[in-house]
């Protein structure tokens, strides 16, 4: 079994707060709201914050407004767009066929939009790599 590495977890008031953090942190230092892409790939070790920045119980992140503009807060999980009766329509379907529910339920907004995204080959340990005789694609197989 994989286990995150150690790591120093932050729970700001605001979103000032969580500013400054960073600002004083650095490189060190990296967001985390829904984490369904970053704590998996910190256990792989691909990834490495020393300190987790959570943004989960930020509400001024978590808003859906609909006036002349349609804003979504970068906090905002994918179920709560799907199910929000503001969402355009498109995006309300989009919302609900991204990964599984579980997933739907902690995924967010913004970590979507930011993902670091691999192949799925290179998020994965050398084991897994090895063992099905490493990458498919290369060298034409």
């Amino acid at each position: 079994m994989l286990r995150l590495p150690w790591f120093e977890y932050r729970a700001p008031r605001s979103v000032a707060e969580a500013a400054s953090i960073l600002a004083n942190e650095g490189p060190r230092a990296m967001l985390v709201a829904g984490g369904t892409d970053l704590l998996p790939n910190m256990k792989r070790r691909h990834q490495a914050p020393q300190v987790l920045v959570s943004l989960r119980g930020l509400s001024e992140l978590r808003g859906i407004t609909n006036g002349d503009v349609l804003a979504l807060g970068p906090a905002l999980s994918l179920a709560e767009i799907a199910r929000h009766p503001k969402t355009p329509t498109a995006l309300r379907q989009a919302a609900s066929q991204v990964a599984t529910p579980q997933i739907r339920n902690m995924a967010t907004l913004g970590g979507n939009l930011c993902v670091d995204t691999r192949c799925n080959y290179y998020n994965q340990t050398y084991e897994w790599r090895k063992a099905i005789d490493f990458c498919l694609k290369k060298d034409g197989k």
